[in-house]
């Protein structure tokens, strides 16, 4: 315990690659949560060194953690959320990392979990999953998480009337309309065009 004790204190005084290499002798011990919670410090330490494709590894690792965990541990919906955000980080970190592929698959399988019942209280995270996914040439899930938070959004701007969130969801569908042609869906396209140009003319 004494290399976590030396991890922390290295770490809140900015010694991040002191503090990385004494966390790196904590990764394969400890309670499952606790392990997550090395992870997310490993990549931590190495986002703020530069060293991007290391703390992705790590982002991955935590994720995974999250989703190895069981009930008793934390709330199903819980550790889903929560895995989301490490893998979010963990394809930030990896763009032009050979294991990108990999960890998008399994970014896209932690997406479906957290959006099985809708984009509702999503819309960060559905916007963020379309622009990794048009990043990476993935034009239908793209299209999909676009288009279901700009519907989301639309309904937002609907109730609210807020300017700002309907010129979100008109972006967000033109986005989801770009990617439905170039993944082949036409039929998505054309009632992601139809939605934007709705919206466009309530302004």
């Amino acid at each position: 315990m004494s290399d976590l004790v030396y991890a922390i204190e290295a770490e809140s005084r900015g010694d991040f690659a002191n503090a990385l290499e004494h966390y790196a002798r904590l990764a394969e011990s400890g309670p499952p949560l606790d392990r997550v919670g090395v992870f997310q410090a490993l990549a931590r330490c190495g986002e703020r060194l530069g060293q991007l494709h290391n703390a992705g590894a790590w982002r991955r690792k935590a994720g995974q953690g999250y989703l190895a965990l069981d009930d008793a541990a934390m709330p199903r919906g819980e550790r889903e959320y929560l895995a989301l955000v490490e893998y979010r980080n963990a394809v930030q970190d990896l763009q032009g990392h050979g294991s990108l592929p990999d960890v998008a698959r399994e970014y896209a399988a932690v997406l479906k979990s957290n959006f099985a019942e809708g984009a509702e209280g999503l819309t960060h995270e559905g916007l963020f999953a379309g622009a990794i996914f048009r990043a990476i040439g993935d034009h239908l899930l793209a299209a999909k998480y676009l288009f279901d938070t700009a519907e989301v959004l639309s309904e937002q701007a609907a109730v609210g009337g807020s300017p700002p969130v309907r010129q979100a969801a008109i972006r967000a569908y033109e986005l989801a309309m770009e990617s439905a042609n170039r993944a082949g869906r036409p039929d998505v396209a054309r009632v992601s065009e139809i939605r934007a140009a709705d919206l466009k003319q309530m302004g």
